[in-house]
């Protein structure tokens, strides 16, 4: 991590040119003294060093400090929320995981939608590492058509965009980036980049620009709803779906792993029943914009497709801390929360290290699938369905294909939830850290596909369909 370009980033969010006063008349903001705001300083990275297990594995100690250092330097009284909240969120999105997050102020988030002309009217469905692929255009001056490519908003070029917007979250540049043009307008409107926006961009290798009004939110939704491509249909808005390709391929789309075990099991049976009875050559299972819930449906889904011995994880450090002892006690209770006396009766700041079990065969499976599996993959591979990727990675259980996942495999997890106490900014950090399942500790590679490539939108094919006809 390079921390100069970390400190001029969060200097460039102080020195942007604001929005001109009529755009904010009706955004009501609250302001802080220099002392609350380092007493908030002093919160944050004090809970973050007593609940993380590893605070430190991206940036280092020293590092770290610098930037706390020049973070109290740009503090100042009568600091705005809006001013405060770029500066605050560095601390948070230098620890560089995707699990740490610094949560947008909820108080100007909601503000935002009965404001005058703020919102920023551009929709994005992709960052290629160099453009922003335009999903729609929802200004009144409906310029731009979907697949343009934006190669520049009000003269910053699109990678130092991302670059900059991404600055105070973590996880890899991919998953960054996906977060950062999935909330453009809010990110914007905190670094003060206002309209009206200068875009540039390409269409069939043309250059083209225009200048495009900020939108109230009223008209965002409107021309949103008019203007959006309606690529998904009814049944693809569910978490996870299952229908046949064609006569030589089926296709199972698991979009969360947060499901009840019992409900997801239920649907697992009707799914693999259908392909024993009709059993294709090729089942493709689509994790790419999986975010992730709960392991033990993965482990579930893995027994249908396989009968070799694997494991989860490597093994997992969990740091103990007064802290998420007290967000245990406020979650569960009776039974639930027995279950976890041997977390709470540790001594707090120890590291409570899980030993990984021995890889084993999954149990008998009448509804076992036999033939050809291949697994998508990428950025949006989160958490949980991270884990499951890797497991298949690690063991060989099936083909990967796509993109690399949006995280490390050797990551960190099980998340605590904090709101600072003057600000009340709120934001989340680990308390646990994840070995990938075949023990490699120094590994610091996110899950990667044996095949890797993308859909690309402006073809009229489906790119990774194709390529797993081939196989």
């Amino acid at each position: 991590m390079n921390i100069n370009r970390l400190l001029a980033a969060a200097l460039l969010f102080i020195t942007s040119v604001s929005f001109a006063a009529s755009n904010d008349t009706l955004i009501v903001q609250r302001y802080f003294t220099k002392q609350q705001l380092e007493a908030d300083v002093a919160y944050l990275t004090g809970t973050i060093n007593r609940v993380h297990p590893d605070m430190h594995h991206s940036i280092s100690k020293q590092q770290y400090q610098s930037l706390v250092d020049s973070v109290r330097t740009l503090l100042h009284d009568s600091m705005s929320e809006r001013e405060a909240w770029p500066v605050l969120a560095r601390l948070v999105g230098a620890l560089n995981e995707g699990h740490s997050a610094f949560d947008f102020p909820k108080n100007l988030y909601n503000q935002l939608k009965n404001g005058a002309r703020v919102l920023f009217p551009l929709l994005f469905s992709e960052f290629n590492g160099q453009y922003l692929l335009v999903k729609a255009d929802v200004s009144n001056e409906n310029k731009l058509l979907p697949g343009d490519q934006v190669t520049a908003i009000n003269g910053i070029n699109t990678p130092a965009m991302i670059d900059r917007l991404s600055g105070y979250m973590g996880g890899l540049q991919s998953f960054r980036a996906i977060d950062v043009y999935s909330n453009m307008s809010i990110c914007l409107y905190l670094c003060n980049i206002s309209g009206p926006y200068l875009v540039e961009y390409l269409r069939a290798g043309k250059k083209g620009s225009a200048l495009l009004t900020a939108d109230t939110y009223p008209e965002y939704r409107a021309f949103r709803a008019a203007r959006t491509p309606k690529w998904n249909t009814p049944s693809q808005q569910a978490d996870y779906w299952f229908t046949g390709k064609d006569k030589d391929c089926a296709y199972l789309t698991i979009n969360s792993l947060t499901e009840e075990p019992v409900l997801f099991k239920h649907f697992l049976d009707s799914c693999f029943t259908m392909l024993k009875n009709q059993p294709p050559n090729k089942l493709v299972i689509d994790l790419r914009k999986n975010g992730g819930g709960n392991s033990v449906l993965g482990e579930m889904l893995l027994g249908y497709i396989t009968n070799k011995p694997f494991r989860m994880t490597g093994g997992e450090y969990w740091k103990v801390s007064q802290e998420y002892k007290d967000q245990l006690k406020q979650k569960l209770e009776g039974e639930d929360l027995h279950q976890m006396d041997w977390y709470l009766s540790a001594q707090n700041d120890s590291v409570i290290k899980i030993d990984p079990e021995i890889p084993k065969k999954p149990a008998n499976n009448p509804l076992l699938y036999k033939g050809k599996v291949f697994v998508l993959i990428g950025p949006n591979t989160f958490s949980s369905a991270n884990m499951l990727a890797n497991v298949i990675e690690d063991y060989h259980l099936a083909t990967l294909v796509g993109q690399p996942s949006g995280e490390p495999v050797n990551d960190y997890g099980e998340l605590i939830f904090l709101q600072l106490p003057n600000t009340r900014f709120t934001f989340a950090t680990s308390t646990k850290q994840f070995v990938r399942a075949n023990g490699d500790t120094k590994n610091k590679n996110p899950v990667l596909p044996a095949y890797s490539i993308t859909d690309n939108p402006l073809t009229p094919q489906d790119e990774v369909w194709e390529l797993i006809k081939k196989q």
